[in-house]
C-alpha cells in the first residue's frame, strides 16, 4: 500500500479547492443525464394496468437472495454464468471503492488517497482483496469478449453495445489499478477521471439500452413469481369498462410488471436454448419476442406521454397483433414454461402469450380456424372434441364406480377430466388410476356427468370469456357438492383446480395421482411399478416446471437392471411434449412435430418403456411412436402400477 502514500496535492490534476466544484458540475450533468432516460420508463410504467406484487414479502426477499444476489439460475451454464457472477458479485465489493474515488473528490483537503492507506486493519484487508476482484472482473470481461468475438454462440445478441459495456468495465478495472501504482501525479490524475467518467458514462448508458436490466433485475425478481403469485394469470373483469378486459390489443394494456419484464431482458438467449416450438422449426423465439415488445414499448411510449387516456386511441403506431407479434408466433407457444425455467432474472413469458392471445380471441375475433369447433363444444358440451356432455360418466359406470354424494361423501373426489372420460386411450388410464386406488382402499367417488371442463384449454388459448363461464359453473358444484378434497391424473385439470379456481372460491386440496400413488406406495397399502426393461421417465411440463413436482413418478418405480433411465433433458429441463397450451387442438404445419422432437431425446438411451404421469403426454408420444414405427411403450404410472400388483 506504500504507493498510496504518494502526495497529491492536486488529486485529479486540479487545484483541490475547485476540485470539489468541478466534480459536482460533471456528477450533476451525468445524474440529469441518467434521470433523463429513466423518467420516461417509470412514467409509463405508471400508466400500465395494475398488477398487486407486494405479497408474501419475505418469500420475494428470500428469491431476491437466491436468484438475484446469489446468482443462482446463472450457473446452470457454468462458464457464462461464472463470467457473469464475478462480474456482479466484483462490482457488489467494488461499490465502496467507487465512493472513495467520489469522495477524495469532493474532499481533497480531508479525504485523501493518502489517508486511506492508513494503518486500519480493516480497510488494509479491503485493498487487498479490491485488487483481486479488480483482477477477476477484468478477466471475467476478457472472457466476455472473447465469447462475443471468437465463439459467438447462436443464442446471443451480437452487437456492439455488449462490446461496448465489456470494454468500460476494462477501463474502470484497469483505472483503479493504473491510479493504484502510477508514480507520475500526471497519470495519477489521468486514472482518476478515466475512473470517474467511465463508471457516469456507464450509469448512463444502462436507461438508453438493453443493460438497463442492471437497474431492474434485482426489482424483476423481487417482483417475481418466485416471491409466491400464482401462475401469474389473473381473472378478468368484464363488466369493466377497460379494453384490458379483453385481452392485449395494445403495448400500455399490458400491465407494470410485464412492461419491467421487457425492459429487464438481456438479450442472453437462455430461453430461447430450450424452446420446444423454436428448436421444430416453429416461428416463436422467447428472447425476440420479448425484444420485439420492448422496442415497440420504447417506440411509442413518448406519444403515450404526450397524450390523455382518451387520446391514445388516436396515436398512429405499428399495430401490435399482427405486426409488431406474428399470430403464427403467438399460436406457436405451448405455455411449457421451459423458458422461464431458464430466465436467469425471472422474466415472465406466458402471461403475456395468453394475454395477446386474449386480444386475439376477444378482441378481435381472429385464430385458426379448427379452433372454432372446438370453443363451441366447450360452450355446449363442456369438451373440445364434441363429445355429448351425458356420454362422460360412460365409464365411469361400466366401471361401477361409485357418484358423488355430498350427503355421504367420500375421502376424495376424482377429477377425471375430459381426456379421461371421452378418449379412448385416456380412458384406459382412468381405469387404471381407479383400480389403483381401489388396490390401496382409498375412499373415492366421481361426479360423472356434473363434471365439466375445467377450462384450461379456453384459458391458454385465450379465450377467457369461456374459461370463465366454465371455471364459476365447476366451482359452484363443488360448493353444492361440499367437495373439499379431489385426485386427478390431468396435471392441466391438476393446475386449474389448484392455482386457478381459488379466484372463483374454490379452495380445494388437490392432489395429483402421482402424489397420491407415491404416498401409497410409501404406506406400503400398494406396490411400487415395477420398470419394464430399460424405462425412461418423461417429465409432465405442468406438474414440473409449473408445479414443481419430479420426484413422485420416480418414487413410484422399481428399477429394472439398477435404475431408471434419465435422459439429458429432464426434470426442469424437461422437453415439452406438444400438448400443453392447448396446443394438441392445432395441427403443426410448421418444421418438426414437437413429439418427434421429444421422442428422439427419449429414444437416445433405447428404452423399452417410457414412463409418463399426464394422459396428453401420453397422447403426443405415442402418436409419435406409431409415426416413427418404433416398438417402445408409453405408458401412464398408474398403469405400470396396476400391471405389478
Amino acid at each position: 500500500m506504500d504507493n498510496l502514500k504518494t502526495s497529491l496535492p492536486q488529486v485529479g490534476g486540479v487545484p483541490s479547492d475547485i476540485l470539489p466544484l468541478v466534480l459536482g458540475v460533471v456528477v450533476l450533468i451525468a445524474s440529469a443525464g441518467f434521470l433523463w432516460g429513466l423518467w420516461p420508463k417509470w412514467q409509463v410504467l405508471k400508466l400500465a394496468a395494475s398488477d398487486n406484487r407486494l405479497d408474501n414479502i419475505p418469500q420475494r426477499i428470500a428469491a431476491v437472495l437466491k436468484i438475484a444476489f446469489g446468482q443462482s439460475k446463472m450457473f446452470k451454464d457454468r462458464g457464462p454464468g461464472w463470467m457473469h457472477a464475478l462480474i456482479f458479485w466484483g462490482f457488489l465489493i467494488l461499490l465502496l471503492r467507487a465512493v472513495e474515488f467520489f469522495l477524495w473528490g469532493f474532499f481533497p483537503a480531508s479525504y485523501s488517497p493518502d489517508s486511506a492507506a492508513g494503518s486500519n486493519i480493516f480497510i488494509t484487508a479491503y485493498h487487498h482483496l479490491k485488487d483481486v476482484v479488480v483482477v477477476l472482473i477484468a478477466l471475467a470481461c476478457l472472457f466476455g469478449l472473447y465469447r462475443r468475438l471468437i465463439v459467438k454462440p447462436k443464442r446471443l445478441t451480437l452487437s456492439g453495445e455488449g462490446l461496448l459495456i465489456l470494454v468500460l468495465i476494462l477501463i474502470i478495472m484497469v483505472s483503479d489499478l493504473v491510479f493504484d501504482r502510477a508514480l507520475s501525479p500526471a497519470i495519477k490524475a489521468c486514472a482518476w477521471w478515466a475512473h470517474i467518467l467511465t463508471i457516469l458514462l456507464f450509469i448512463n448508458l444502462l436507461p438508453r439500452s438493453k443493460h438497463f436490466h442492471i437497474v431492474t433485475s434485482i426489482p424483476n425478481v423481487f417482483f417475481s413469481r418466485a416471491g409466491g403469485s400464482g401462475n401469474g394469470l389473473k381473472r378478468l373483469d368484464f363488466e369493466s369498462e377497460d379494453d384490458s378486459a379483453f385481452g392485449v390489443n395494445r403495448i400500455e394494456d399490458f400491465t407494470w410488471k410485464q412492461m419491467l419484464d421487457m425492459h429487464t431482458c438481456t438479450e442472453c438467449g437462455r430461453c430461447d436454448v430450450f424452446c420446444p416450438a423454436l428448436n421444430s422449426g416453429k416461428p416463436l423465439s422467447p428472447k425476440i419476442l420479448t425484444v420485439n415488445l420492448r422496442d415497440h414499448l420504447n417506440t411509442v411510449s413518448p406519444a403515450l406521454l404526450g397524450t390523455t387516456a382518451d387520446q391514445r386511441e388516436t396515436i398512429t403506431r405499428p399495430q401490435l397483433l399482427g405486426g409488431v407479434i406474428d399470430d403464427e408466433t403467438l399460436w406457436s407457444c405451448t405455455t411449457c414454461g421451459a423458458c422461464e425455467e431458464e430466465c436467469p432474472v425471472m422474466i415472465e413469458y406466458v402471461d403475456k402469450v395468453i394475454d395477446l392471445r386474449r386480444g386475439l380471441v376477444m378482441g378481435e375475433d381472429r385464430y385458426p380456424q379448427e379452433l372454432g369447433q372446438a370453443f363451441r363444444s366447450l360452450e355446449t358440451h363442456s369438451n373440445p372434441w364434441g363429445f355429448p356432455a351425458d356420454q362422460r360418466a360412460g365409464w365411469a359406470r361400466q366401471a361401477d364406480l361409485p357418484q358423488w354424494d355430498k350427503n355421504n361423501p367420500t375421502e376424495y373426489l376424482y377429477f377425471v377430466g375430459c381426456n379421461g372420460s371421452f378418449d379412448k386411450r385416456g380412458k384406459a388410464i382412468a381405469e387404471s388410476v381407479a383400480r389403483a386406488l381401489q388396490t390401496a382402499g382409498v375412499s373415492f367417488s366421481v361426479l360423472g356427468n356434473r363434471e365439466g371442463c375445467t377450462g384450461d384449454p379456453a384459458r391458454r388459448l385465450g379465450n377467457e370469456y369461456l374459461f370463465d363461464m366454465l371455471a364459476t359453473k365447476n366451482a359452484e358444484t363443488f360448493k353444492q357438492e361440499s367437495v373439499l378434497k379431489i385426485v386427478t391424473h390431468c396435471p392441466h385439470c391438476f393446475n386449474s383446480l389448484k392455482n386457478e379456481y381459488p379466484e372463483f372460491g374454490a379452495r380445494l386440496e388437490v392432489i395429483h395421482h402421482s402424489q397420491l400413488l407415491e404416498s401409497l406406495v410409501a404406506k406400503g397399502k400398494i406396490s411400487k411399478a415395477k420398470a419394464e426393461g430399460k424405462t425412461v421417465i418423461h417429465d409432465s411440463c405442468y406438474m414440473g416446471r409449473h408445479n414443481d413436482e419430479y420426484d413422485a413418478v420416480r418414487h413410484a418405480l422399481i428399477p429394472a437392471d439398477g435404475a431408471v433411465l434419465e435422459v439429458e433433458n429432464n426434470r426442469e429441463r424437461g422437453t415439452c411434449c406438444g400438448a400443453g397450451g392447448a396446443r394438441f387442438l392445432l395441427e403443426e404445419n410448421t418444421g418438426t412435430r414437437m413429439s418427434y422432437q421429444r421422442l428422439d431425446e427419449l429414444m437416445v438411451s433405447e428404452p423399452d418403456t417410457i414412463a409418463v404421469s399426464c394422459p396428453f403426454c401420453v397422447l403426443m408420444l405415442e402418436d409419435a411412436v406409431k409415426s416413427r414405427g418404433q416398438t417402445v411403450k408409453v405408458r401412464d404410472i398408474s398403469e405400470m402400477i396396476i400391471d405389478s400388483q
